[in-house]
């Protein structure tokens, strides 16, 4: 008879490797949670700043709006590093596509809508309306 050495974990063993096969797949879904967004309305204006800091070229980042839904998708690319002797230990930043829809509070024109990318900061600013229409926002990056 062989002697297996004695391991308290190893029946969890299966459990770990299925939990871990879900995360890997569902890392766009949770993507929708990394990213903070502020929902802020006056008399005659939304204004709308979402946190998403890595966006370093604009075609990485599209806004979209029907109606009084708003959406943000882009992708947070990973650095590229040429020292092959780099190995990591230990990464909490995301990379990768993400999205995220947020209603809005009151319905919006899509005409005159501003956007704008520094520092992280999405900000994105609508006036108020009562017909709104589809269409696609480009933002100033800096």
């Amino acid at each position: 008879m062989a002697l297996i050495p004695y391991d308290p974990f190893r029946m969890l063993e299966p459990v770990w490797n299925e939990m871990d096969r879900f995360w890997r797949n569902k890392r766009e879904d949770w993507s929708e949670w990394l990213y903070r967004v502020d929902v802020e309305e006056t008399k005659d204006k939304v204004i709308v700043t979402a946190e998403i800091p890595g966006i370093e070229q604009q075609e990485d980042l599209h806004i979209e709006l029907n109606e009084d839904v708003l959406t943000i998708r882009g992708e947070v690319k990973k650095g590229v590093t040429t020292d092959e002797g780099r190995i990591s230990r230990h990464a909490e930043r995301y990379y990768g596509q993400f999205a995220r829809t947020v209603s809005l509070p009151a319905r919006v024109k899509t005409d005159g809508a501003h956007a704008s990318y520094k520092n992280g900061l999405l900000e994105l600013s609508f006036l108020k309306d009562n017909h709104p229409a589809a269409r696609t926002i480009e933002v100033d990056f800096h």
